[in-house]
């Protein structure tokens, strides 16, 4: 298959998401919701610590270009 023919990307990647908050995921979709509709937000987690690693994904439904 081309990558051509590949449906585009529509996950967002976050950096230096701060560790100290306990709601991350729901922080990020409040403040990245005003983009547009979130069907995912995915925080990595530390396997030894269970906190999270400082970085996320947030997954829109759909990819819209922009003018």
């Amino acid at each position: 298959m081309s990558r051509y023919l590949r449906p585009p990307n529509t996950s967002l990647f976050v950096r230096n998401v701060a560790d100290d908050t306990r709601c991350v995921s729901e922080d990020l979709r409040r403040e990245f919701g005003r983009y547009g509709p979130i069907v995912d937000v995915y925080v990595p987690l530390d396997f030894y610590t269970r906190r999270p690693r400082g970085f996320a994904y947030v997954q829109y439904p759909f990819f819209r270009w922009l003018n």
